[in-house]
């Protein structure tokens, strides 16, 4: 049985090991064309500014696959004919299939009123080629426009701000990241980011666009702004592309129709990982998870699926974690956002608390439903999200979470107690 796997990213990774731990005998291809050896992409930054090498991004030892017979393929994949069973290459002779998995990630999402102008000062920050151009043309003392209120947003105005670039970072939306934080935490992540130098422009939709010699002029209504380069952040999309007439479903954006099992809808013996594969939230709809941990366990579930095990992948209670500069970013359970999605949450009795330290810039929100809480959001703290995901599964009310707050402190010996204080709120509604 042949298995091939196209991506050496965290799903298509940990689908080979899977495969391999389960049967000695099976020949495994993984087909990479970003990078010779498996990199952690959120590690990038680090790269970018200096602190890391991309070796030390590296979360597989090299010779790994040597070790355990799977040959790596280096080279990019033009097209894939299911019907065949083949894989065609760019340099490369087709490679013929038993199984295969789709495990080829996303990639920056274009902004459409610069497509004319890729590559002349436009930039984006998703894949190994994004960072590679964009640490070529970035010098100490340029003006950067970064364009996107989310995660990838604000990690690109780090790293360009830490080269000694002045940045800009421009938000569509009222607030930053609305689909995670509320107005007050939004309003404590920009002035962090001010402080650190980042002029932080929300409310801003870049609506024009004009080329002024070298600098690109960027405009919001009758404002402008006149930077060297500009880097695009709004979001990403399925690297599926080059499935075109490949007799895989494609779905929204591109991304890969799968079953339970994360088996195509339409194509026998393919699967899709990660980043590139639609499956089943909880709410009922569907579209692809894009964080490591969901990719990780996608490629674990897919690997047992080509085996033949019968397999149901269903993510569990969902958490996450980032940076904001240097402030810490936790959330972990159901936190909706009812005003930037505009979408009630499910009938029940919705309750909301909050606190914000006074001398500190950290803010823990908690939210209940019927009596038992279901979700946290945390800025400024560390937090284990193990302990709150474990809350959450047994139903603690939100009083018994509050007197055992400090067990979920990450580093509880080193960390200051975060105090309940008589300043706390406690609100009607999520």
């Amino acid at each position: 049985m042949h298995h091939v796997i196209i991506g050496n990213s965290i799903a298509g990774v940990e689908a080979a090991l899977t495969i391999r731990k389960r049967d000695e005998r099976a020949r495994i291809t993984v087909i990479s064309s970003e990078s010779a050896h498996p990199f952690a992409r959120t590690a990038m930054m680090y790269v970018f500014c200096g602190q890391l090498r991309q070796q030390d991004t590296e979360f597989v030892e090299r010779g790994t696959w040597e070790r355990l017979r799977v040959s790596a393929v280096h080279d990019r994949v033009v097209r894939v004919d299911a019907s065949g069973h083949r894989v065609f290459l760019e340099a490369g002779d087709p490679i013929q299939y038993d199984r295969l998995l789709l495990a080829v990630g996303s990639v920056a999402r274009r902004l459409p009123y610069l497509a004319a102008y890729e590559g002349e000062g436009v930039h984006h920050y998703v894949t190994l080629g994004d960072h590679e151009r964009l640490d070529r043309a970035a010098r100490s003392g340029m003006r950067v426009a970064v364009i996107g209120g989310g995660l990838i947003g604000v990690e690109a105005a780090e790293v360009l701000h830490l080269r000694g670039l002045r940045t800009h970072w421009l938000v569509r939306e009222a607030w930053t990241w609305p689909v995670a934080l509320d107005r007050g935490e939004a309003a404590m992540v920009e002035a962090h980011v001010a402080h650190h130098g980042v002029d932080v422009r929300t409310g801003f939709p870049v609506e024009g666009f004009e080329r002024k010699g070298g600098a690109v002029a960027l405009s919001s209504g009758s404002e402008w702004l006149e930077v060297d380069l500009v880097v695009g952040a709004i979001g990403v999309v399925p690297n599926t592309a080059f499935l075109a007439s490949s007799g895989v479903e494609l779905g929204k954006e591109g991304s890969v129709q799968t079953r339970d099992n994360l088996a195509s809808v339409s194509a026998p013996d393919v699967f899709a990982a990660g980043d590139c594969a639609c499956v089943t939230w909880a709410d009922g709809s569907r579209r692809p998870e894009t964080l490591w941990y969901t990719g990780r366990d996608q490629g674990r579930a897919a690997g047992a699926a080509m085996l033949g095990d019968e397999v149901r992948y269903r993510r569990g209670t969902w958490t996450n974690s980032a940076k904001f500069f240097d402030l810490e970013y936790t959330t972990a359970g159901y936190v909706p956002i009812a005003e930037a999605t505009r979408r009630a949450p499910t009938p029940g009795r919705w309750q909301t608390w909050f606190q914000r330290l006074p001398d500190e810039p950290a803010t823990l929100r908690i939210v209940v439903k019927d009596e038992r809480v279901v979700g946290f959001n945390a800025l400024g703290r560390r937090w284990s999200t193990d302990v709150w995901l474990r809350w959450i599964q047994e139903r603690r009310a939100l009083p018994w979470v509050l007197e055992h707050l400090r067990e979920s402190t990450f580093d509880e010996e080193f960390t200051p107690r975060f105090p309940v204080l008589p300043t706390a709120t406690l609100e009607e509604g999520a």
